[in-house]
């Protein structure tokens, strides 16, 4: 029988909004099916919910902050921005011009892990962002291609609103933090627990009491792993060249 495991993560190490969004997407892809995932998972889904819900009132102070509107704004113009890439992109693909359709032909290949950036969490949105723009500048195939199908510019406005973007959250999550009341951080290590429990169990009843609900699920939620992994690797990077922030 093989044997299923999940993607290596280590959810403590996430950044606090990072961990709210997973365990958020985690329990939304959980939920319609929670009659069917076995006893324990179930029970211990209960849990995740119920911890993440306590950190996530924490977070909602952000709401009341000044930045809010300014956020948003920002956000919408990167949305703005990252659309008219793509559709640029998709244009050329559909053209007749060859050197100009294989340029969007290798654009779109590397654009593809980050075709959805837009519809995450915010958090998530600015970090993927910025992986992508760093995996670009180091590619002057990529560049050339930009400018092949007249991107570049755009691309060069997407990583300048990101980064303005980047700030403002920041700066806003700075301000909520000094709010009085128990901390999100303070609630973080049961959320980290009880995701990291939810998981055990989920990958002990897709091996013992396999079914295709199970699996369905395991992979959904392996997905979501592996991409929140690589934040922490983003995360453990920027701690390295430079101090350590408290969360």
């Amino acid at each position: 029988m093989e044997t299923k495991s999940f993607y290596a993560l280590y959810p403590i190490r996430l950044k606090i909004d990072d961990l709210f969004s997973l365990s958020k997407s985690t329990i939304e892809c959980a939920s319609p099916i929670r009659e069917s995932i076995g006893e324990l998972p179930k029970v211990i889904l209960g849990h995740l919910e119920t911890d993440n819900n306590a950190m996530g009132l924490q977070l909602k102070k952000v709401l009341k902050s000044g930045l809010t509107a300014q956020v948003t704004e920002l956000d919408l113009d990167c949305d703005d921005r990252f659309a008219e890439i793509k559709r640029n992109v998709n244009t050329h693909l559909q053209g007749r011009n060859p050197e100009k359709k294989a340029a969007a032909n290798a654009l779109k290949i590397f654009l593809n892990p980050y075709w959805d950036t837009d519809t995450k969490p915010l958090n998530t949105q600015i970090s993927l962002m910025k992986e992508m723009f760093v995996k670009f500048n180091a590619n002057e195939t990529l560049k050339t291609h930009a400018v092949t199908v007249g991107i570049i510019d755009m691309m060069a406005g997407l990583e300048t609103a990101n980064t303005a973007l980047s700030v403002v959250y920041q700066t806003r999550n700075e301000q909520v933090s000094a709010v009085e009341g128990p901390s999100a951080s303070s609630l973080k290590s049961a959320t980290a627990k009880s995701y990291d429990q939810f998981c055990l169990a989920l990958e002990q009843a897709v091996n013992y009491t396999p079914s295709n609900i199970l699996i369905t699920l395991f992979n959904q939620l392996d997905e979501l792993r592996k991409t929140y992994a690589r934040l922490v690797h983003k995360k453990d990077k920027e701690e390295e060249a430079g101090p350590v922030k408290t969360e």
